[in-house]
């Protein structure tokens, strides 16, 4: 019985696929069909040109130790060790932000790209752009600009797409240039803010031991013989303790606040560029052949499924009889 089963099954594939075989070169033809017609269309696609810039940021050193190096790591895995407010993971998220794309679609042209140096929004949209088109024209750019960061070698890569190649190459060094006039800004704002606050206690500081010194040394010239007057050796002893806690003080400050001022040079990112984006020589965009490829497999799998839809029904009704035939010829179960 299971041979029989199997057999049927091998007749019923084989029926199926006859004819195709049989309309091969119509299946054939309606590929090349398909193939060819995809090629053609492919020219009618506008060309999109690819520009890549990469860059390395230059850091803290620890994020070169082992601590470092497992922050990473837990980075990649979504689990976020410490703040990210100084750190190279945030700058693919910048280059894509609306902030740095608005300033890019403002930045004029050069004279190569554009005689009159427009803005690159006109050259790319054209002129007269009112909200909402500036709006659309921020997310075409966001669509355009791709940015990725290599966690283990630290090498930030910078993508724009364009239909002109001097274009592309423009967009990517342009948002180069402001990724890092921004890190400098922002980053020098924060390590700053810590120096500026410590600055400003140390000038408290300085004006209160002034104080505590003026007291201590007018208390004296009045007290000329303080004998052994208990009342004047204690007030002594309390301007002179007043001064001492204001110089700890001071010098506290005076300490942290050169720190300060060495740690905002040391955590001051610095990204330096290893290829400038320059203008590709071949479109990125539209892949012919890979078109005309898909489009001859598309065209054989739909002449395929018409050949074999064709002659469904006239291989359904003959499956009947076979069948009935084959249920005739067989003994019945039990007849010896």
């Amino acid at each position: 019985m299971g041979r029989e089963y199997s057999t049927s099954d091998t007749v019923l594939l084989s029926e199926y696929l006859q004819p195709v075989y049989q309309d091969r070169w119509r299946v054939l033809g309606i590929g090349l069909g398909c193939g060819i017609l995809l090629f053609v269309t492919s020219f009618l696609v506008p060309p999109s040109f690819l520009a890549t810039t990469t860059l390395i940021p230059v850091g803290n050193v620890e994020k070169q130790s082992l601590l470092g190096q497992l922050s990473t790591g837990l980075e990649d895995l979504g689990i976020q060790p410490t703040s990210r407010s100084n750190t190279p993971a945030m700058y693919p998220e910048i280059v894509r932000s609306r902030r740095l794309l608005e300033q890019a679609l403002k930045t004029p042209c050069p004279s190569a790209i554009d005689a009159r140096q427009r803005p690159l929004i006109e050259v790319l949209y054209g002129p007269g752009r009112d909200r909402r088109s500036r709006e659309k024209a921020v997310k075409s750019a966001r669509r355009s600009v791709s940015a990725s960061l290599d966690r283990r070698t630290g090498v930030l890569t910078i993508e724009a797409r364009a239909r002109r190649p001097e274009v592309a190459a423009y967009i990517a060094n342009t948002l180069d240039t402001l990724l890092q006039e921004f890190t400098i800004q922002a980053f020098t704002t924060q390590a700053g803010a810590n120096r500026i606050f410590i600055e400003g206690r140390l000038a408290e500081t300085e004006g209160s031991l002034h104080v505590a010194e003026e007291n201590l040394r007018n208390f004296r010239e009045r007290n000329l013989r303080i004998g052994n007057s208990p009342k004047l050796l204690l007030e002594e002893t309390r301007y002179v303790r007043l001064l001492r806690a204001e110089e700890e003080v001071f010098v506290t400050l005076r300490r942290q606040y050169e720190v300060a001022k060495i740690q905002e040079h040391k955590e001051l990112p610095v990204l330096n560029v290893l290829d400038s984006a320059v203008p590709p020589l071949s479109r990125n965009s539209p892949k012919r052949a890979l078109m005309g490829v898909a489009g001859f497999i598309v065209g054989l799998a739909c002449g395929g499924w018409l050949a074999m839809f064709r002659t469904r029904r006239p291989v359904e009704s003959e499956f009947p009889l076979r069948r009935s035939s084959a249920s005739q010829s067989a003994p019945p179960v039990g007849v010896r």
